[in-house]
């Protein structure tokens, strides 16, 4: 939930207004969600809650100028990937929303089970397949939450923090703050686009794992497994 009395906006440069009105109109324009109207402070305050969650600032300033909804996609079985590509932060499908928050992790714990996944600063990986799940699971639960923006799209509580995309163990920054999705490309606007990402708690490391693994990388003692 929204500590009282914390900034409004992180470590912004520029105009943040202006820049959650062109995040707006990007979301507007998202083909992956519906815009309907932004939320009130105190729907956003129970999305918070409901998920223990803190949104970056002006994501939350986003927020209340427009609301992207799932598009509705009908079943089909022979598909994969056709449920809904953005939460509900109106609460009206809780436990979607809840899938979506937690896909983070539960992916990693995928990646655990299936890939071999390890992150060496959780100590020697137990034998058992049990065990090295309830280490990894209790191991995550202290990792910062992250806010999904729609599809693989993550972000943590800060407005400095890196857009993360997030399948398993394979992450990549589309953009290097939320402020970066809508940066002028001649690097002219002065916003938080043009500062360096800031750094996220383990999600920071786990993306430079997944980029460098190779052999030879200084990331590479980081984990092992993986996508």
């Amino acid at each position: 939930m929204a500590a009282s009395g914390r900034a409004r906006y992180g470590p912004l440069m520029g105009d943040p207004e202006d820049l959650a009105r062109r995040l707006a109109d990007a979301v507007a324009r998202s083909p992956d969600c519906a815009a309907e109207p932004g939320l009130s402070d105190e729907e956003i305050d129970r999305a918070e809650e409901t998920f223990a969650l803190r949104f970056p600032p002006l994501w939350r300033r986003v927020l209340t100028l427009i609301h992207p909804r799932p598009r509705y996609v009908a079943p089909n079985p022979g598909l994969t990937g056709t449920g809904p590509t953005c939460p509900d932060w109106r609460l009206r499908d809780v436990a979607t929303t809840r899938e979506m928050v937690e896909a983070p992790v539960e992916g990693l714990l995928l990646d655990v089970e299936e890939s071999a996944f390890w992150w060496h600063a959780w100590g020697a990986a137990p034998s058992a397949l049990a065990d090295r799940l309830a280490v990894a699971r209790r191991e995550l639960a202290r990792v910062p939450r992250l806010t999904p923006l729609w599809g693989h799209q993550y972000v943590a509580d800060t407005d400095d923090s890196p857009v993360f995309s997030i399948v398993q163990a394979d992450l990549w920054v589309p953009a290097a703050t939320l402020g970066a999705m809508v940066e002028d490309p001649s690097g002219d606007d002065g916003s938080v686009a043009h500062r360096r990402a800031g750094r996220v708690p383990f999600w920071s490391d786990l993306y430079a794992y997944s980029q460098h693994r190779g052999e030879g990388s200084p990331f590479g003692h980081l984990a092992t497994g993986g996508l």
